[in-house]
Parts: C-alpha cells; structure tokens; sequence
C-alpha cells in the first residue's frame, strides 16, 4: 500500500468523532487516551471543552409534560443549542465542521458530550407551553 492509500483510507474526523464518543458512553468515563484521542482530533478545542465543563456553562432542559429534551450551551457571545454528537448552532460548527469539514465539531458539541459523561451539566424544567419561544431564542 502506498502512501497516497494510507491517506484515502484513513478515517475522516468526523467519522471517529461518534466512534470515541461512543466508547467513552459505554465506558461511562473519559480516560487520559480518550482526552489524548480527542486532542488529536479537536486540537485546543478539547481545552476549551474542558473549562466550559468546568464552568458549568452547559444546561440539559427537560420540558414537561412531553419530556422532550433540549441541550443548551453557553458560549463567547450567546448561548447555542446542541444536539448530542450531531449539531451544534454556532457558526463555528457550520464553518469548520460541515462546510470545510476541517474538525469534527466545535468545542460546545464536545463539551455537552463531556457534560453529559461527567454529569457536570444543569438540568432545568420548564413547561412545554415555552417550548417556542425557548427555541426562538436558542436559535436567533
């Protein structure tokens, strides 16, 4: 195999994004390997992540009575709404995620993923009658 092979058939980020997720969910613990394996795909995104965590800026709200559940993540400038390993609103996502595909996604996906693992989140109960104007707001 050539050089050329190696890096066709290497996988994308955003293909082992999921897979390390995913491994740290059934674990049920981010270990130093898993934190070294996402640098590698996140770069300083993964310290970022970290003090977000840290900061306790990430907030699970469960709207009642549907139970629908929405993930909220603060950011530099508003608050985002994240959608577990798969979006995130931020232009960041947007541009270096989907559009260059140049990261898997931006460090508020990573850090709810982290959250949720860590349970390091705030969880808010809110009646579904404010759902709309929750997501209205969310997504400005």
């Amino acid at each position: 195999m050539n050089q050329s092979d190696k890096v066709t058939n290497s996988p994308k980020s955003f293909e082992v994004f999921p897979i390390i997720i995913s491994k740290m969910k059934k674990d049920k613990r981010l270990t130093p390997a898993d934190l070294t394996r996402l640098e590698d795909l996140f770069g300083d995104r993964v310290q970022k992540a970290l003090e977000l965590v840290a900061s306790k800026g990430i907030m699970k709200f469960s709207f009642t009575p549907s139970g629908v559940e929405r993930w909220v993540v603060s950011g530099h400038e508003k608050d985002y709404i994240v959608i577990e390993n798969s979006f995130c609103s931020c232009k960041d996502f947007l541009f270096t995620a989907l559009l260059r595909r140049e990261a898997p996604s931006c460090y508020h996906l990573l850090a709810r993923e982290i959250a949720d693992l860590t349970d390091s989140f705030e969880e808010v109960k809110v009646e579904d009658n404010l759902y709309s104007s929750y997501m209205e707001n969310w997504l400005e």
